[in-house]
């Protein structure tokens, strides 16, 4: 076990947010009792198989599925979020990538290591310096540790920096987006036929997640699968 985790696991515990034990920041007992996601097509909100966007909702979206895992409405998990996000609180991010693994697991039962792999949503790089880390990239490794699906963190780069989306409107968000984010050349045919998993955090209007996979797309990347911690 890494010595500095050992150290502040016994001077400085973890809290579950919600029910105040030690050593998690959201325990198991905790997460069972929240009112998580059931399989829904993303776009109108009804049933869907496996989180699937129904076909007559996909002409605008470039993934095929986002599946999530809890509402960000609820008070704990804004909270464990914004803390992790924003507050250099990165080790709420390991229980996340639990929850978020077996979700993965559970809803994509094709995906391996020969045909999968696992991609954050970039950030830009004064953006990442202020945080220390991008938050995608903790939870994408996390997630590869776990299952063996390789993660990429630069197969998609943040070029222009961007306003915070949380305050914009759809349009705004649309807009602030143009262009900010690029494919690597240097990963062009590198991957043939491989499935993509974007992790992100929250996902609200949608905008960033379905700008980047336009860009996926557009490098012959077709089967695009969105994995979330958290919707509004």
């Amino acid at each position: 076990m890494n010595i500095i985790k050992l150290l502040k696991d016994i001077f400085s515990p973890k809290k579950c947010y919600s029910c105040n034990k030690q050593w998690h920041f959201l325990c198991l007992w905790c997460f069972k009792k929240l009112e998580n996601f059931e399989p829904i097509c993303y776009v109108c909100k009804n049933p869907s198989k496996d989180f699937e966007i129904h076909s007559d909702c996909q002409e605008w979206f470039y993934f095929q599925k986002v599946i999530i895992l809890t509402h960000y409405k609820n008070k704990v998990i804004k909270k464990l979020i914004t803390d992790a996000k924003f507050y250099k609180r990165k080790d709420i991010f390991e229980d996340f990538w639990n929850y978020l693994t077996k979700l993965l697991i559970k809803y994509e039962k094709d995906v391996n290591k020969n045909n999968t792999l696992l991609i954050p949503i970039p950030i830009h790089f004064f953006k990442k310096l202020k945080r220390w880390y991008n938050q995608t990239e903790i939870l994408s490794e996390y997630i590869s540790s776990r299952t063996g699906l390789e993660s990429i963190n630069n197969l998609l780069l943040k070029k222009k920096y961007t306003r915070q989306q949380s305050h914009n409107s759809k349009i705004e968000r649309q807009e602030n987006l143009k262009n900010s984010i690029v494919f690597n050349n240097k990963y062009t045919d590198t991957f043939d036929n491989y499935k993509i998993i974007l992790i992100d955090d929250v996902i609200s209007t949608g905008s960033t997640l379905n700008e980047t996979a336009k860009i996926l797309y557009n490098q012959w990347f077709k089967d695009i699968t969105c994995l979330i911690i958290a919707s509004d």
